[in-house]
């Protein structure tokens, strides 16, 4: 009996390893994708470093989490097929080989991010004052994205909230600073209608 529970627990490990694996593979595969069609969406993130932007980490992004998965799946199937290896040790093992990875991808992914949003050769003197339009919703306390012109040339930041609230897709925003690792630090653009509102006693 011991040996039929032992064989259908393995089973239903491997199935858990399977899963993994695919559903990673799908939604990696999806949101690089659909990244692509519109202008490369970040998602949530962790800040790492010291407030300036620098050490933002999209360690909660489809492509982050799709990779975690699949590697938690692959290496749950070699070691629990290939290796034969006891179940706690195999999701040990599977576990922390997901985790690093999908940091070091998260880092990557970033990067990536970063060096295709346009040309750096752009002075950030240039972008302070810009007007953009936020194409990726900034959260209170995270990164968004915005697209704006400088010199011609259409580019596109991670982006901040200066005031520490969200902004929605399709804002108006001014940049008001550039942060370390090219992110920019936005404030939203009020219509003029309601800007003179607000200023009347």
């Amino acid at each position: 009996m011991s040996g039929l529970l032992d064989a259908a627990n393995a089973t239903t490990l491997n199935c858990i390893y399977f899963s993994s694996l695919v559903a990673g593979l799908i939604l990696a595969l999806a949101s690089l994708v659909l990244s692509g069609l519109d202008g490369g969406e970040v998602g949530a993130d962790v800040d790492l470093g010291g407030g300036d932007g620098a050490g933002d980490l999209t360690i909660f992004s489809p492509v982050t989490i799709g990779s975690f998965l699949a590697v938690f799946g692959a290496v749950g199937l070699i070691t629990s097929v290939g290796f034969n290896m006891d179940a706690r040790l195999s999701l040990l093992i599977a576990g922390l080989s997901a985790g690093v990875i999908s940091l070091l991808i998260a880092a990557l992914y970033s990067r990536l991010l970063i060096e295709l949003h346009g040309s750096t050769n752009i002075a950030e003197a240039e972008m302070v004052g810009l007007e953009g339009v936020v194409t990726t919703p900034v959260p209170a306390n995270g990164l968004g994205e915005v697209h704006f012109d400088v010199q011609n040339e259409r580019m596109s930041r991670p982006a901040r909230s200066a005031e520490g609230v969200a902004i929605s897709r399709g804002s108006l925003v001014v940049i008001e600073q550039v942060l370390g690792a090219g992110v920019v630090l936005v404030r939203q653009r009020l219509p003029a209608s309601q800007g003179q509102s607000n200023s009347q006693p």
